[in-house]
């Protein structure tokens, strides 16, 4: 009888360990980091929530946003048959009250009246003392 004694297959690894490159942390260690991360972000978006800031930072042209235009909150509203009308908006920047006249050329970006209490931004031009809306962003 032959000889017959089988010889081992070797792995194509050789038995050898391989490591992965960079950092080895567990599973645990992970869940434990992003934990950690979610209730730092957490924390970060709570603070800036809390902190009061100015509605308005930039006080340009007499104290408003921009030349001709003013940020404020509605506070009165009588607009009518055919968009003529007025509406009353108290500045956040210099705390005045500006009336503005409406009519068929007035632009609204989102396509209804502004009601008591929105924020809007006004453009205006001045026609012989009357100030007359051409644009109202309501926000």
């Amino acid at each position: 009888m032959a000889n017959t004694k089988r010889k081992k297959k070797r792995s194509i690894r050789g038995g050898k360990r391989t490591y992965t490159k960079g950092f080895r942390i567990s599973r645990k260690t992970q869940r434990q980091i992003l934990i950690a991360m979610a209730i730092i972000v957490g924390i970060i978006i709570l603070l800036s929530l809390i902190q009061k800031t100015p509605v308005v930072q930039k006080k340009l042209f007499k104290g408003e946003i921009g030349k001709n235009v003013v940020y404020g909150n509605v506070t009165g509203v009588a607009i009518g048959i055919g968009g003529k009308g007025t509406i009353s908006v108290k500045s956040f920047n210099t705390g005045k009250t500006y009336t503005f006249y409406t009519g068929v050329r007035t632009r609204y970006n989102v396509r209804r009246y502004p009601q008591l209490g929105d924020k809007a931004k006004v453009y205006y031009f001045n026609d012989r003392g009357y100030l007359k809306a051409w644009f109202i962003s309501i926000r």
